[in-house]
């Protein structure tokens, strides 16, 4: 997993084993995961908004959205934007 973050968004990349143990972690657990063990690419602007979405270096045009919200708000932290200079 890497999350970059600046004052114009946040990528996020996520490896095809970091998706397959999100959808498969004990007591809280995806079943029927779209995306579990593919690889997922994300980019958000300042305000929050999805300007880019890849799967498998792909761009992904059926993605389950629900799925994708949790996997996202499980990988990103929220709260303001910090930068270490």
């Amino acid at each position: 997993m890497k999350i970059q973050r600046s004052n114009q968004g946040v990528k996020l990349w996520l490896s095809a084993n970091d998706t397959y143990n999100w959808a498969h972690k004990a007591g809280s657990s995806w079943p029927c995961s779209t995306l579990s063990n593919k690889r997922l690419f994300a980019e958000f602007d300042g305000s929050g908004d999805l300007i880019d979405l890849s799967v498998n270096g792909r761009t992904a045009l059926n993605v389950d959205g629900v799925e994708f919200n949790a996997i996202v708000a499980d990988f990103v932290p929220t709260g303001p934007i910090v930068l270490n200079v």
